[in-house]
């Protein structure tokens, strides 16, 4: 037993290392189409490795590219991004369903966002500035949190109804005839 185990896990680390080098490999501009391939068919065939879990998600790329873009100075970057991921784990990824876990994603990212256009509406205002380039920036602003609330809203309905279990209601006759429901 321990063989076929030790020889699971030998697969399993040589398959990791396979998918690192074909991964460094493709992982460029232009990479060579049979790399590529080669990459396509070890992550099919080798599904139940979950092999592209080691490689950072399209929402985290999102979240760094904005941090990125942000027209501010490194170490405040630095700082907020641990912010943005203190901020998804107050609002509970760690431990919650998949379709919690993007919603919360999505509403940290959609809070970046709209404090990073706050900043910039901010900026802005305190300077004389044009009635198109006011409309401009309030519109901006007004969308990113329109954003924010329908990310907030969304997570918040997704979970009320995942964890809406039917209560158990007991209803009870008292003396003059009055029902009193018991939940």
């Amino acid at each position: 037993m321990a063989t076929a185990t030790g020889t699971k896990a030998d697969h399993s680390q040589m398959m990791r290392l396979k998918f690192d080098e074909l991964l460094t490999r493709t992982n460029k501009e232009h990479p060579a189409p049979a790399d590529v391939k080669a990459l396509a068919e070890l992550l099919n065939s080798n599904q139940s490795l979950e092999l592209w879990r080691s490689v950072a998600s399209a929402g985290y790329m999102a979240e760094l590219t904005v941090l990125e873009n942000a027209l501010v100075v490194r170490g405040l970057k630095e700082c907020w991004k641990q912010r943005l991921q203190t901020l998804k784990r107050e609002l509970g990824s760690e431990g919650a369903p998949i379709l919690e876990q993007l919603l919360i994603q999505q509403a940290a990212l959609c809070w970046l966002k709209l404090n990073l256009v706050e900043l910039s509406y901010s900026s802005v205002m305190k300077q004389s500035i044009t009635l198109t380039m006011g409309v401009y920036w309030e519109k901006r602003l007004s969308a990113a949190q329109r954003r924010f609330s329908r990310a907030c809203e969304t997570l918040a309905r997704v979970r009320k109804l995942s964890r809406n279990t039917p209560a158990l209601q007991v209803n009870i006759a008292t003396k003059g005839g009055q029902q009193v429901n018991l939940s």
